[in-house]
């Protein structure tokens, strides 16, 4: 029984507005209107769900069928592999919930303005994937350096599966320092996937005491990155006018050269949202 067909022998009450529906169930594939069939529910679930019965859509043909089944497979595998990707981000549980959608672009001028960079950020990625080019996200402490940080990551994640690394610049460094004190700790593996990640995060740079050794540890990572042209996004309370001096020219200089810088200066955002109940 075609849709339209079963539209013109509807007569129990209730069942008009659910054949209407009918003439959007067409094959995604080949076009064509799915045949459906009304059944109507018996007295006792007519009172659990509200409603005399639902329409049953007949698969189309079973190539069409082949096709959809073909499309789900890859849908799942996508899930799947934007599941991995998040598990091996190195995000924590808090930080996982920092998205796009849940940052408040008016707690300031700035943020509003940074959010503005942040979706031409995203909306240009196969060119500055290309380049090699991120981001640098300065600004006071508790300004939504973070939150921003996070959620280009996890967006990159959801809609292009690009396989990246959250890393706080102390956590980098007590990591370094605690290999080199045991020396049958291997953590190679580690900062490779630091060095070579697709994105990287380097959070709070700037936190730690600079001194020669900092120095050339953070180069190592700084400078791989950009010989190779790996994307990496920047957080740290330092201006452009401090950088060189907390981490040397080399280093301050290919940050430079590989970043656009986003300020984010302006009232406290976890308090601007804590007091808006978020």
């Amino acid at each position: 029984m075609s849709g339209s067909s079963a539209s013109r022998r509807r007569g129990a009450a209730g069942r008009e507005d659910a054949a209407l529906r009918l003439d959007d169930q067409i094959c995604a594939y080949c076009g064509r209107e799915l045949e459906a069939e009304y059944f109507e529910f018996p007295p006792a679930l007519q009172r659990k769900y509200g409603k005399t019965g639902e329409w049953y859509y007949h698969p189309c043909t079973s190539e069409c069928e082949q096709k959809k089944e073909r499309r789900e497979w890859e849908l799942m595998r996508r899930d799947a592999r934007v599941a991995s990707l998040k598990e091996k981000s190195g995000l924590t549980k808090r930080l996982k919930k920092y998205t796009l959608d849940n940052f408040n672009p008016h707690v300031s001028t700035n943020a509003g303005r940074a959010r503005v960079k942040i979706d031409e950020y995203l909306a240009g990625w196969d060119d500055n994937r290309e380049e090699g080019r991120g981001l640098y996200l300065c600004g006071d402490v508790g300004t939504g350096k973070t939150h921003l940080a996070v959620a280009v990551m996890t967006e990159l994640i959801r809609r292009r599966r690009v396989p990246s690394l959250f890393v706080t610049v102390p956590e980098f460094l007590d990591n370094l320092r605690g290999a080199y004190n045991d020396p049958g700790r291997d953590i190679d593996e580690w900062m490779d996937a630091v060095k070579n990640a697709d994105l990287l995060v380097l959070d709070d740079l700037g936190a730690e005491k600079p001194n020669a050794w900092v120095r050339e540890r953070l180069f190592v990572v700084v400078n791989h990155r950009y010989r190779e042209a790996l994307p990496t996004i920047f957080t740290s309370n330092i201006g452009p006018k401090d950088l060189t001096e907390q981490l040397g020219d080399r280093t301050a200089s290919r940050i430079i050269a590989m970043s656009e810088w986003v300020g984010l200066e302006g009232d406290d955002y976890r308090e601007t949202a804590a007091r808006e109940g978020r």
